[in-house]
């Protein structure tokens, strides 16, 4: 398969002006954005489920957009820059942290804590045609949860995203990408998909409940995110992949390289 058949997955987190991997400043990411929108087909996270689900094909250069935990900088430099070039994108909330800020147990001490979106501000994205998925309840390692836990954080999560923004949630996004299959099994249960931190490129195989994704950190280079569908960017994605597994270290943007 061409490289230019295998959707891509990318993810952010904050959109501003700092240092840290989890940080896209509102101008490069408006950059992106405008490139995206002349160079690939940016589709719903749902088009890329179905399609892998029924085996279906998608556009060439295929690319959904997800963004991580809903900081309020989503509301005011990512919502503004995708609605203006209709551009679809799912935000995964933790819905306990909804109008607070990241300052969740386990967080890492590097992370800025910075706030988040409310209530009323998801509301409104949602109601401009915005996706919004789950994050769990806490924020919490879904792994290290007894089963009477981990269906609380699945399960409540979904609900009351569902009844704040009046649409189906199905889709989940695993915090720190942590799960195992027992944790998998409750998800499918609940959800039709969900987003892992795994750095890849969706193959056709891929299993529709541990999605890999591509963190904004690795292609902040003008280089790299330009050639998103290519064979060079996926042997880029393998090496950082790689690297991370040899160092025992996470795939995503919380590990810091």
């Amino acid at each position: 398969m061409d490289a230019a058949d295998k959707p891509v997955i990318l993810t952010y987190h904050s959109i501003s002006n700092g240092r840290s991997p989890l940080e896209i400043s509102p101008a490069l990411f408006a950059e992106q954005m405008e490139w995206l929108k002349k160079n690939a087909s940016v589709a719903p996270l749902a088009s890329v489920v179905n399609a892998l689900v029924q085996r279906k094909p998608l556009p060439e250069r295929t690319l959904a957009l997800t963004f991580d935990d809903g900081f309020l900088d989503f509301h005011t430099h990512a919502a503004p820059v995708l609605l203006r070039l209709n551009l679809p994108a799912i935000v995964f909330l933790p819905i306990a942290h909804v109008g607070g800020r990241n300052d969740w147990a386990g967080q890492p001490t590097w992370v800025t804590k910075q706030l988040l979106m409310d209530w009323p501000q998801v509301r409104e994205l949602a109601d401009q045609g915005i996706c919004f998925g789950s994050h769990s309840v806490s924020h919490a390692d879904l792994t290290a949860l007894a089963p009477t836990e981990l269906k609380y954080e699945l399960e409540k999560s979904k609900r009351e995203i569902e009844l704040r923004v009046n649409r189906a949630v199905d889709f989940l996004c695993y915090p720190y990408g942590r799960w195992n299959a027992d944790v998998r099994a409750v998800v499918a249960r609940n959800y039709r998909g969900a987003c892992s931190t795994g750095a890849g490129v969706v193959e056709p195989d891929a299993d529709p409940f541990a999605l890999p994704r591509v963190d904004a950190h690795y292609v902040r280079h003008p280089r790299w995110f330009q050639c998103l569908f290519t064979r060079r960017f996926e042997a880029y994605i393998a090496a950082r992949r790689m690297i991370r597994r040899l160092r025992g270290q996470p795939e995503g943007a919380y590990s810091r390289v």
